[in-house]
């Protein structure tokens, strides 16, 4: 450490510094990120009373423009009165492992009725808690979110490295 550094803490009175302790943050690993997204969708979908998707307001381009809202669910333009749903986390579509082409996902389909795609979304919700979180569907293949360590590095405490 610099003199010019001990002179400043010692002039703020913060004592000696301490160097060589490891900060880890604690993450999400993606199993949990995807049963967070499909249960936050849930709670949305709840709060609703259809499933028609919403305009927001949305900056594009350093302007406010009104825009659809980015849901899980979109209605099916040739049948109303179904809908087409995926999972998403992060606005990214969940791909059970696979990479998914954005221009053509794959989707799922049933009813438009909430209280059927909720039904829906939990029992995959439910399916995927039942995986272990090394399962396939959740290593990407070339994605940052394939670290399938959970952060289990511990960390050394002040009084650890003082002694």
């Amino acid at each position: 450490m610099s003199n010019e550094l001990n002179k400043f803490i010692g002039e703020l009175g913060l004592g000696e510094r301490v160097s060589g302790e490891k900060y880890v943050r604690q993450s999400k690993s993606y199993k949990e990120k995807v049963i967070n997204s499909i249960k936050n969708e849930i709670k949305l979908i709840e709060s609703r009373s259809d499933l028609k998707i919403q305009k927001i307001n949305k900056r594009v381009d350093g302007e406010i423009k009104e825009v659809n809202e980015n849901r899980f669910w979109k209605v099916r333009s040739n049948k109303p009165n179904s809908v087409i749903f995926n999972i998403k986390v992060k606005s990214k579509i969940f791909g059970f492992g696979e990479e998914v082409d954005r221009y053509s996902p794959h989707y799922f389909e049933c009813e438009n009725n909430k209280d059927v795609l909720i039904k829906k979304l939990t029992d995959i919700m439910v399916g995927l808690e039942k995986l272990d979180v090394n399962h396939k569907f959740f290593q990407l293949p070339n994605s940052k979110n394939n670290n399938t360590e959970s952060n289990e590095e511990v960390t050394e405490s002040v009084s650890d490295i003082a002694a």
